[in-house]
């Protein structure tokens, strides 16, 4: 038999294949034994007129002459151990042990690129739960290191705007961002939501909420009104009252604050209160009277300040819980 012929042999009858044809466990799914082999051939089918002469030399020389099923196997097996580890890593992340989880994805890489090599696709996966990983650690730089190596990954297997990139350089902003470093978060940022509008919706959360970051990133470079136009633009799409647009608003009243815009800021300030009222996010509304307050004292209206404040310190004793992300009760596409 061939070693293209054998390669073939085994991707159609590995479901049945007993343990003594190939010297691994029965229970061995198709698509890993289809990874394996096309790992070891590097096999890519060119047409009708394809012969096996496309990396059958390779697979050959790494199989031992007396025992050419163990190679197989062996390479099952790392694969087979590297999901494992990967579904443990997976389970102790839902469970907010990133410590723990941590070393499990670094064995799990190490344990795919010997099968598949470093610079196959599914290897990015690994990479961007390890930058997770370590995010949640507080370790930015390192974390920002691997997005950035799985976004190249990304980017030389498929191309530059493929839809896959745009949550990996999402996170990869986020790590700079951390380290307070929003020049250079920008542009990546800027890409992410390129990637997002051209690749999903406007409505999309995953759009609205990379908008959302880069309108925040603009006030912290001291650029109200880039941070205005990506407002602009992302509250004509979030049309739903128990959508986020109170955050956007707050934004955009901090933007006009810095732009000056007294009047409209405190117009904002009073809108984004009430949304957040609305949605019982009472540390936001603080943030809102507190902001609104400051306005009234510059422009010498003290009694309204004072107003503000006694409301705020009313809502400051409230006991509440609110999660971070400001989309969870939106009627947004996912």
């Amino acid at each position: 038999m061939g070693a293209f012929d054998e390669l073939m042999y085994i991707c159609v009858h590995a479901p049945t294949m007993r343990s003594s044809d190939c010297h691994v466990r029965k229970n061995l799914e198709l698509s890993t034994v289809i990874e394996v082999v096309l790992s070891k051939a590097r096999f890519i089918p060119m047409g009708m007129g394809c012969t096996e002469t496309l990396g059958a030399n390779k697979v050959m020389s790494s199989i031992n002459d007396n025992n050419p099923s163990a190679a197989y196997g062996n390479g099952f097996k790392r694969l087979n151990d590297a999901r494992e580890l990967e579904s443990r890593g997976d389970s102790l992340c839902d469970r907010e042990l990133w410590g723990l989880a941590l070393p499990v994805f670094k064995d799990a890489l190490e344990k795919r690129k010997q099968e598949v090599g470093c610079d196959d696709i599914s290897t990015a996966t690994l990479l961007v739960k390890i930058g997770d990983a370590l995010l949640h650690q507080d370790k930015p730089t390192e974390a920002g290191e691997n997005f950035a190596q799985a976004a190249t990954m990304l980017e030389r297997n498929y191309y530059p705007s493929h839809a896959r990139l745009a949550p990996v350089l999402e996170k990869q902003a986020d790590a700079l961002m951390v380290e307070e470093k929003y020049a250079e978060a920008e542009p990546i940022l800027k890409r992410s939501a390129d990637i997002y509008v051209n690749t999903l919706t406007m409505e999309n959360r995953a759009t609205l909420r990379s908008y959302y970051k880069l309108a925040k990133l603009y006030l912290q470079l001291d650029r109200p009104d880039d941070a205005k136009k990506v407002i602009e633009k992302a509250m004509r799409y979030v049309d739903t009252p128990l959508g986020p647009v109170a955050e956007f608003r707050y934004q955009m009243a901090l933007a006009q604050v810095m732009s000056k815009n007294d009047n409209d800021a405190k117009d904002l300030l009073k809108d984004a209160s009430d949304g957040f009222r609305q949605r019982s996010n009472y540390l936001r509304v603080v943030e809102c009277l507190e902001k609104y307050a400051a306005i009234c004292r510059e422009t010498g209206e003290y009694a309204q300040a004072e107003v503000a404040l006694k409301e705020a310190g009313r809502y400051k004793k409230i006991e509440h819980f609110y999660p971070e992300d400001i989309f969870v009760a939106t009627l947004l596409r996912a």
